[in-house]
């Protein structure tokens, strides 16, 4: 019987080392690396603002009377574009109670350095601007009869492809 208990403590001795190997070396200690990588995107749209004049007046036998500024803000445009500003008019005041009498005018763009009848501008920067002018002739102040006179002036604001 001696030999029997030596033989169960070596048994337990042998396999003693055995267990706390298993338990200090588990299966998911191994690591590996993995590198990856990815894209940030930003969609910017197409931005601007565009402060176009309001209703103005002017005197009897005025010629010319300043009628505001087109003015472009917060311009973000994709290259090759532009903000296109056009004007549509009669370019005739007519009477309230004479629908035959006219009184012609124009509206000019530009400063002191020279100015041009204004249909259409471009623009591609913040800060832009077109001065505008209505100016009417002495000879039709002379025509005009008495009355109230009005036209209305349209203006389209459109993102296009900049023309050269």
């Amino acid at each position: 019987m001696k030999k029997r208990s030596i033989r169960t403590r070596i048994f337990f001795a042998l396999l003693t080392p055995v267990l706390f190997t298993c338990v200090e070396k588990p299966a998911y200690a191994a690591t590996t690396q993995t590198t990856g990588s990815s894209t940030v995107t930003y969609h910017v749209d197409p931005a601007y603002q565009v402060t176009i004049p309001v209703d103005t007046s002017m005197q009897l036998n005025e010629t010319e009377v300043p009628y505001g500024k087109i003015v472009v803000d917060q311009v973000q445009i994709e290259d090759g574009k532009c903000i296109q500003v056009s004007l549509l008019a009669d370019f005739n005041l007519k009477n309230s109670n004479n629908s035959k009498a006219i009184i012609p005018y124009q509206i000019l763009a530009g400063d002191e350095a020279g100015s041009h009848p204004f249909t259409s501008a471009q623009y591609t920067k913040a800060g832009e601007e077109t001065p505008l002018t209505i100016a009417i002739k002495k000879e039709d102040w002379k025509k005009a009869v008495a009355g109230q006179y009005s036209d209305m002036v349209t203006f389209t604001i459109s993102y296009v492809d900049k023309s050269e």
